[in-house]
């Protein structure tokens, strides 16, 4: 089993002006983003993005020593322009990878969704509370994504690591 990981992520949200709508979403696929679907994540090594209000989109990217934490809304600034906002949420989100190929099972006791993979496949993304926390959560191939409000990342990290906890001593 493999406990949470804590990750540094720049981290925006990203949203068109009214009429801008092609114009913002071909900028960033050329910038190398694409934009899912309502409820739905995309993903590309270091970095991805997810949907989970309609018109509005969050990407983020893991640092790197060509694109360090900090750089990820001026380069989304640059590419959007004039078609739509960026606002820079980094400071205000933390955000966990969760590995562990059982972390559906212990998800459960804290999650009020139904992660089943028939219900919640890869892929997937939305908000939700998990022990009382409103979190980001979104389905990887191989993992979990986590993004919690910074003023409560102590909180849900202590659950996470409990939870993991709890579930490799009845295994």
């Amino acid at each position: 089993m493999s406990a949470p990981e804590r990750l540094p992520f720049d981290l925006v949200q990203v949203a068109p002006w009214r009429g801008s709508e092609a114009a913002f979403t071909e900028r960033l696929r050329a910038a190398g983003w694409e934009l899912p679907a309502l409820g739905q994540l995309w993903s590309a090594p270091g970095r991805f993005a997810t949907s989970v209000r309609p018109g509005r989109w969050l990407l983020a990217a893991e640092p790197t020593a060509s694109a360090p934490l900090g750089t990820l809304a001026t380069a989304c600034e640059g590419a959007v322009g004039d078609a739509g906002a960026v606002t820079d949420l980094s400071s205000a989100r933390a955000s966990w990878r969760v590995s562990d190929p059982r972390a559906r099972d212990w998800l459960a006791a804290g999650c009020r969704l139904d992660l089943d993979p028939a219900v919640f496949p890869a892929g997937r993304a939305t908000v939700t509370l998990i022990a009382q926390v409103p979190v980001m959560l979104a389905a990887l191939p191989d993992a979990w994504l986590f993004m919690a409000p910074s003023s409560m990342a102590g909180h849900f990290d202590a659950w996470l690591r409990q939870a993991a906890h709890g579930a490799s001593r009845t295994s």
